[in-house]
């Protein structure tokens, strides 16, 4: 981690004859089915939640700039809220209330994350675009069971720093390109990822404004361990389709 951490600070170092030559902005909205996995519960003691599949919105903006040595900004919310009424896969225990395998149970996660990205242009043409940078993200969850004969709730919020990647790929001759997104971060037994990758076309391209659709698939992975009196780990896959512009 530590090596890749050097790395990524190089490539922030040099990366300032990279930047943008105008004031430019791009905001978009993604829409994804997601196929969500949980497992949660007190420290050492967690077990498997069965929730149901969902649809989900997801926001972002990025702001970029002509300034040497500054970063560019770019900020992403997503929030999903899933929950089933189901036997569970097996026993835990939350918030030291004990739930046994096969239980016929309430079960709710609703998972934040809020991203504040700093990045750099390190590759700029027609062919490639790539930002490298640093993200700190703010992760919150609300986990929740309940029986007709009990109920139980822990809250999550910790914040991640995460290292941050950005690419594009133009399809010669054509108005489409592939993208891939991505976080990543690593502490002790914590694995936190994200990724995104698809293509987008521009469907649109006047002076100072384009706008692409978007389509891929979305797949996130987060591992919390001992934090807010819980263990806590999520995985989230599924496609999405999106709509951006650029101005």
């Amino acid at each position: 981690m530590r090596v890749v951490t050097g790395m990524i600070l190089g490539f922030l170092v040099t990366a300032g004859s990279v930047q943008a030559d105008l004031l430019g902005a791009r905001v978009g909205v993604d829409y994804w089915q997601m196929q969500p996995k949980l497992s949660a519960g007190d420290p050492g003691k967690a077990g498997q939640f069965v929730l149901d599949d969902a649809n989900e919105l997801a926001w972002y903006a990025r702001f970029e700039h002509p300034l040497p040595l500054l970063p560019n900004i770019a900020v992403r919310y997503q929030h999903s809220d899933v929950s089933a009424n189901a036997a569970l896969a097996e026993a835990l225990v939350l918030a030291q209330k004990t739930f046994a395998a096969g239980t016929i149970v309430s079960q709710h996660n609703s998972l934040k994350n809020v991203d504040l990205t700093g990045y750099y242009e390190i590759l700029d043409n027609p062919v490639l675009r790539l930002d490298l940078g640093l993200t700190a993200r703010l992760l919150q969850s609300d986990v929740r069971l309940a029986t007709p004969l009990t109920a139980a709730a822990r809250d999550l919020s910790v914040v991640l720093p995460m290292l941050f990647i950005d690419a594009e790929i133009g399809l010669w001759g054509t108005n489409t390109h592939w993208f891939l997104t991505g976080n990543y971060s690593r502490y002790q037994s914590d694995r936190n990822y994200d990724w995104r990758s698809g293509l987008a076309w521009r469907f649109i391209d006047i002076a100072m404004f384009q706008a692409h659709l978007r389509a891929g698939w979305q797949h996130g992975q987060t591992t919390v361990s001992n934090r807010d009196q819980l263990d806590f780990v999520a995985a989230n896959d599924g496609g999405f389709i999106g709509i951006d512009v650029d101005f």
